[in-house]
């Protein structure tokens, strides 16, 4: 066997053989170039700071504008309808109140001694059944248009007396009025003022008695303070025919009949006598030893040119014989009908709060 003898030489030369590469950069030699030379690229680094320093100054100027012209950051709604608009100082709520709705639940809480800011703008017509016949009739409204401050007096007798019975006494018809009800006691379905009984609670927030936070609202209310915890309910002003409230206005009703009428031949009916109609239950039987002195009274009703309360009849014809002296107040006693004043109201106002935390 010959054995091959490895030539160092032969070696050498397969080495020189080998391929040798070579790199050369042609494109962002500049870029090489910084990096070589210290001095360019402090340069670099501080060109690049700058423009993170920039970039960073104009995504906070944006941040801001947009900050300005849409300030808020949470925006939620409710089961009530409400929209609630809220930053870190103030929250903004826009609520619809129904204006044939007596005290309407919100469903927005407040807390003892928020600060509230309260605008509400729209419309609304104090008797659908006239708008109706008057549109039908192609004729001028006999109940106007009225916006969340009322209507001024409409001059005339009947709304002069009336006056003193509306929820704030003595002021505008249907202003707008606001009222904080502890949430025990808030309006939760529609038997809330139509109940046989009324305890004190119920009567109280019903008819805005004392100790009810009731504020009058209309077109602005500034910096208004909450002097309890509660949720917010709203009404426009008119009458709650609550029992008593009814007793007092049929008895005051039949004695300006009374005083309008002396010749009628009724002068002898007591004023005892006639509060008995409206307190006892109506019996058509009973009312027949009055017959011939209410008949004196029907027949010259129409004459009065509202200066009495100008009640219409009870909708149950048995009794149409016994008109005025039966009427629609003992209508609305036997049904409880506590808010007759106010479910034939037609429209809305839009209620926009405004409320920060002390």
């Amino acid at each position: 066997m010959t054995k091959t003898k490895n030539n160092p030489e032969n070696h050498f030369s397969r080495e020189q053989e080998k391929p040798k590469i070579e790199i050369e950069v042609i494109r962002h030699q500049w870029l090489f170039d910084i990096f070589e030379r210290p001095k360019f690229l402090w340069r670099a680094i501080v060109f690049l700071f700058a423009v993170v320093v920039l970039f960073f100054i104009g995504l906070s100027f944006v941040t801001i504008a947009v900050k300005h012209f849409y300030p808020y950051n949470t925006i939620k709604t409710s089961l009530y309808g409400y929209t609630s608009i809220s930053d870190e100082e103030k929250e903004v709520i826009y609520w619809l109140f129904n204006a044939a709705d007596l005290w309407a639940n919100s469903g927005i809480e407040v807390k003892e001694n928020d600060v509230l800011t309260i605008r509400a703008s729209g419309a609304m017509h104090t008797a659908i059944h006239h708008l109706v016949e008057d549109a039908g009739e192609n004729r001028l409204l006999r109940d106007e248009w009225t916006g969340t401050e009322g209507t001024k007096g409409r001059n005339n007798t009947r709304d002069d007396l009336r006056m003193k019975f509306r929820i704030a006494k003595n002021l505008p018809e249907n202003i707008l009025l606001m009222q904080v009800i502890p949430s025990r006691y808030a309006h939760d379905d529609e038997t809330w003022y139509n109940k046989e009984t009324v305890d004190t609670a119920y009567q109280k927030y019903i008819c805005g008695g004392d100790g009810a936070d009731v504020y009058v609202i209309g077109k602005e209310r500034q910096e208004l303070i909450v002097r309890q915890d509660g949720i917010l309910h709203f009404a426009v002003n008119d009458i709650v025919l609550s029992d008593s409230v009814i007793e007092e206005m049929y008895c005051d009703n039949v004695e300006k009949i009374r005083d309008l009428l002396p010749e009628s031949g009724a002068d002898d009916l007591k004023k005892d006598e006639w509060k008995l109609l409206i307190k006892n239950e109506l019996n058509a039987s009973e009312l027949g030893k009055y017959e011939k002195k209410i008949s004196a009274l029907r027949y010259r009703y129409d004459d009065l040119e509202d200066k009495a309360y100008d009640f219409g009849p009870h909708p149950d014809s048995i009794y149409e014989k016994y008109f005025p002296v039966v009427n629609e107040l003992n209508y609305y006693k036997e049904a409880k009908f506590r808010n007759a004043w106010f479910v034939d109201n037609l429209g809305s106002f839009l209620i926009v709060i405004e409320r920060k935390r002390r």
